[in-house]
């Protein structure tokens, strides 16, 4: 349906309710001409932004062309809403980096989504990758609003039963600490004033425990929060980062609820259950969502459009957001080039998104995680059977497509490390896959390899087109934490000898296991 926009301008000033329960956000009032009664508002909605540039060799995603598609809506209708619906502090490449002397850990994303409008948020589950100060640090930081309905934090204390108790998150703000609200109601008025209050209610998934947050159910919280919203206000909406699934069941749960705008799944969604609309946006910014209302008061009727938005090169940056984001991206590019020259060479493309998403890598087999392990064989001195890599250390949880850059696989590994060699016995080896199928499976121990494969119908490991032999010594390539840092695989390869890059040796690909997957994938360009 096509819905007509006000074009009469509105400033819109801020409220903060200090209370666990509700946080709001109204305009200011105006001199009433004759209202209506009809009342048209805007929330564009992104999801899972991990990367603050744009993608794919500069065609897709960007915070910048976010930024100009905000004002044009806010230009169009000032009564517009910025959310982001979960996943922004981790992972990215620019979060792991070392800037001023501390990880960066989510700093440009909160300062870019502080520079593009961003008015409200709800906790992802990779919020909580970051420590307990750093997520503290994070949130003081922001000029946008938090939504916790379903998470608290843990504080410890002795003189309490079992030594903790829980409350809600805060953040600090020029010396006032402001409690992350369970709801959020914002109030609007249009020209010919009428008014109308919002409800906003949230839902994390309980995807990452740290020590410091506790997760309530999410449909019990969300509904209670329902309860606590419809008689204040006019309409209620959601903002959740859960599973599909999840949401499906929660949009069943709130029948009276239109939308949930929701994030998780990285690729955008959208779903009716009933009359309630569910919608994900792509990751990265690649996609944005729009929604446009138009609510009649004295029906207590809406109409809802819905369009996602492809955030392309189409899209101008705003220079603003631009100049923040080409910081951020100089002081990368500073440090990249200690380890590879161009780090915005194309190094090579595909056609079929190669998956690098964590809930697939720590799972199954993936396209991603056989090039890499390809790559580690291809650097190594000697010959290798086979090699090796733990899932958990693919931290893009997205995919790759199109044109490839370098600095794709330094945003897919991070935290770098090296190409190790050994020998490994069948007896051991054979131990070594079973614990990366078995007990590591969903986990980030979880094996991605190159050259093995697993035949369930004879219940035996083959290394190429052979059966593994339990007598047989194999020659296999690793990433440097399976041996270090992995706790059931490391203890067992640690007994093992090893053949490392040498110290300054530039001409050793395993010296980084980017610069091995890079150099490997630039061949097969080639080839």
């Amino acid at each position: 349906m096509q819905i007509s926009f006000s074009r009469l301008m509105l400033g819109l000033s801020l409220l903060l309710l200090f209370s666990c329960k509700v946080s709001q956000k109204t305009t200011p009032k105006t001199t009433l001409s004759k209202d209506d009664g009809v009342i048209e508002f805007t929330f564009l909605q992104l999801n899972d932004v991990y990367e603050i540039a744009p993608l794919e060799g500069g065609k897709v995603g960007g915070m910048a062309r976010v930024a100009t598609l905000y004002k044009q809506l806010k230009k169009e209708n000032p009564n517009t809403f910025f959310v982001l619906a979960g996943d922004f502090l981790n992972p990215s490449l620019v979060g792991s980096m070392r800037h001023e002397g501390k990880r960066v850990k989510g700093r440009q994303m909160v300062e870019i989504m502080n520079a593009c409008g961003v008015d409200l948020v709800v906790y992802g589950n990779h919020e909580f990758d970051v420590k307990e100060q750093e997520l503290q640090e994070r949130m003081n930081e922001s000029d946008f609003d938090w939504l916790g309905t379903n998470v608290l934090q843990v504080k410890k204390d002795s003189t309490v039963v079992g030594g903790k108790y829980l409350v809600p998150f805060q953040k600090e703000k020029n010396g006032i600490k402001e409690v992350i609200p369970e709801t959020f109601t914002w109030q609007i008025q249009d020209a010919d004033g009428t008014t109308l209050k919002i409800g906003i209610l949230g839902a994390s998934i309980d995807k990452n425990n740290p020590v410091y947050v506790v997760f309530q159910d999410y449909k019990a919280e969300a509904t209670k929060a329902y309860l606590e919203l419809q008689n204040k206000t006019d309409l209620v909406i959601g903002l959740t980062h859960l599973e599909i699934n999840q949401d499906l069941a929660l949009a069943a749960q709130l029948p009276n609820v239109p939308l949930l705008m929701g994030g998780h799944e990285h690729h955008h969604l959208q779903y009716k259950v009933g009359n309630v609309s569910i919608t994900k946006a792509d990751a990265n910014a690649k996609s944005a969502y729009v929604h446009w209302f138009k609510f009649d008061k004295k029906t207590g009727k809406h109409q809802l459009d819905s369009k996602l938005v492809e955030i392309t090169d189409q899209i101008a940056d705003d220079p603003t957001v631009k100049a923040l984001v080409d910081k951020w991206t100089g002081i990368l590019n500073d440090k990249l080039a200690t380890v590879y020259p161009t780090p915005n060479e194309v190094i090579f493309e595909s056609n079929k998104p190669l998956d690098g998403r964590d809930v697939s890598v720590r799972t199954q087999p993936t396209n991603l995680g056989k090039l890499f392990t390809a790559g580690f064989a291809a650097a190594a001195k000697k010959k290798v059977d086979l090699a090796i890599m733990n899932g958990g250390s693919i931290r893009l949880d997205d995919q790759l497509v199109g044109k490839i850059q370098a600095i794709d696989i330094f945003r897919t590994m991070p935290f770098g490390g090296q190409v190790w060699e050994m020998d490994i016995k069948g007896t051991t080896l054979a131990n070594i896959l079973q614990i990366g199928l078995n007990d590591q499976y969903g986990k980030g121990g979880y094996l991605q390899t190159h050259n093995v494969r697993l035949d369930r119908e004879n219940k035996t490991w083959m290394i190429g087109e052979k059966a593994l032999n339990p007598n047989q010594t194999y020659h296999v390539a690793i990433n440097d934490y399976l041996y270090t840092g992995s706790r059931s695989i490391g203890q067992i390869l640690q007994k093992l000898a090893v053949d490392k890059p040498s110290k300054g040796d530039l001409s050793d690909h395993r010296r980084d296991v980017r610069v091995a997957v890079i150099e490997y994938m630039k061949q097969l360009k080639k080839s």
